[in-house]
């Protein structure tokens, strides 16, 4: 089957992730199985789930589909900063963008204590993004969803973060 050429392909986590981004560019679902992928003529978009293998295992999936010149992770983090704005939106791929740069790392599960974290932000899958996603320009937007606390973000929340931020990021999508 020949793939499918795009400008970007789109990472989520979650499908509270995807649900705002899959309505902003008017994606149509393509597939279900073995994961959810979203597209039009020039945007695709996979949702994985949680974590570094179920990320690679989804891109690995996405790239035998499509071909793409750039691919986007956008999803939610955890800040160790408590002064940063629950919402906020940082680049952890690039410093000379619009957005402003913070430091990432992908950890294996949730992170409650920020003394173990030599970064800026937290998530679950940063990393093998950027480790599946060979050969294309690689952005990862993360949105401040919490401070490392205890309480996971209502799916709600974190589509309402997701939404706010995408005509932020989407300018890096054309």
């Amino acid at each position: 089957m020949k793939r499918v050429e795009i400008k970007t392909l789109i990472h989520t986590a979650l499908t509270a992730e995807a649900k705002p981004i899959i309505g902003y560019f008017h994606l149509i679902c393509k597939n279900k199985i073995p994961f959810n992928i979203y597209a039009n003529d020039d945007t695709a978009l996979v949702v994985s789930g949680i974590g570094a293998q179920k990320t690679k295992e989804a891109l690995a999936f996405a790239f035998t589909l499509f071909s793409a010149r750039r691919a986007i992770n956008i999803g939610i983090a955890g800040c160790v900063d408590k002064n940063i704005k629950t919402g906020s939106l940082f680049c952890a791929t690039h410093k000379n963008l619009s957005i402003p740069y913070a430091a990432l790392t992908s950890h294996e599960c949730g992170v409650k204590d920020g003394s173990s974290i030599n970064s800026y932000l937290a998530d679950m899958e940063g990393e093998a993004f950027l480790e599946a996603a060979q050969n294309v320009e690689k952005y990862i937007f993360k949105v401040v969803s919490d401070h490392l606390d205890t309480t996971i973000p209502t799916k709600a929340k974190v589509g309402a973060l997701i939404q706010k931020t995408i005509p932020l990021w989407s300018v890096y999508v054309g």
